[in-house]
């Protein structure tokens, strides 16, 4: 599975932060969208959680959400706005 990370904020401090709640909590649910074009899923959300799900060797659930022009919660952009970007996104591969 390739999850690529439209929402590419990055804080290091955060993320070993994520890293150790992820220990406890597990794999995390990310809501993203299919895009067949890319082979990837256009992660909405949770860019640290991600990183802390590959550091740990686990594997993101993914909540699917549909290509739409619904409102995202990416820099007041709709989901569709936000999934086209991924083309652009750094993309990170975990085991099926």
């Amino acid at each position: 599975m390739r999850i690529a990370l439209v929402h590419n904020h990055y804080d290091e401090a955060h993320l070993a932060v994520v890293i150790e709640e992820m220990k406890t909590l597990g794999a995390p649910v990310i809501k993203a969208v299919w895009m067949e074009c890319y082979g990837h899923w256009a992660a909405l959300e949770g860019c640290h959680r991600i990183r802390a799900a590959k550091a740990l060797g686990l594997t993101p659930e993914i909540d699917e959400v549909e290509y739409s022009d619904d409102p995202c919660d990416v820099d007041g952009m709709t989901v569709a706005e936000v999934a086209d970007r991924s083309r652009e996104s750094d993309v990170i591969e975990f085991e099926d």
